[in-house]
């Protein structure tokens, strides 16, 4: 099993260990749903004991990443669009609301940290590295939360979305939107620099609705993802 493992494994029970790991390769779809998931090759690879695969397992169930089936096997959760479209529908009503009360509390080191980020989407959009686009494009919206001081609604919210998260990363991987992404967010930087509050809540909903183009793409293109 060719798994990409942890850089700093330090302070990490060897379940949250074997649990991030699992979770980081289903994200990024190196683990492509469907995958049989067996304990005997995660422990050969991870060279760990059965015991906090187990326990991972546990925790990527809860999470609807994996799907168990008694006496046949583990597997990998295909994508299910019905959960894209309430973690979008989730998505774009707690960030429309956000967006329109930055106005109010983005600080001059807030707008330095979203232009900062904007950089590092347009390097990683030309080096064609999705995976770190994809994680600069959340720790746009990130940002955000944290400076309205609602940094908890942002953990729940990126809880409840793996599988629109999942749907993200393989849209970026077909190199669909990353350039009308950086677009976008420029859009809402603008918008919000000028505090126009009416014009960065219009943006922000039509960025987030942008799921629902490619869906229709994905699904044609890749149905082997989807449930």
């Amino acid at each position: 099993m060719n798994l990409i493992e942890l850089k700093n494994k330090d302070n990490l029970s060897m379940k949250n260990y074997v649990y991030k790991i699992l979770k980081k390769n289903i994200l990024e779809l190196r683990l492509k749903p469907g995958t049989n998931l067996r304990k005997e090759e995660i422990a050969e690879t991870l060279q760990v004991s059965r015991t906090p695969i187990r326990e991972a397992f546990l925790k990527l169930a809860e999470e609807a990443l994996i799907d168990v089936y008694p006496q046949r096997g583990t597997y990998v959760s295909y994508i299910a669009l019905d959960n894209v479209e309430e973690a979008k529908f989730m998505r774009q009503t707690l960030e429309t609301a956000i967006v329109k009360l930055a106005c109010d509390l983005l600080t001059e080191d807030d707008l330095f940290k979203l232009r900062t980020n904007i950089r590092l989407q347009e390097m990683t959009s030309a080096q064609s590295d999705y995976i770190n686009f994809f994680r600069h494009d959340n720790n746009f919206h990130r940002i955000l939360f944290d400076a309205c001081h609602k940094s908890n609604i942002w953990n729940a919210m990126d809880q409840m979305s793996n599988h629109l998260n999942r749907f993200r990363i393989l849209s970026l991987q077909e190199k669909f939107n990353s350039k009308a992404l950086i677009e976008e967010h420029r859009s809402i930087y603008k918008a919000l620099e000028k505090r126009d509050s009416l014009k960065v809540e219009n943006v922000m909903k039509e960025h987030i609705e942008r799921v629902r183009i490619d869906a229709n793409i994905l699904k044609r293109e890749h149905p082997e993802y989807f449930k």
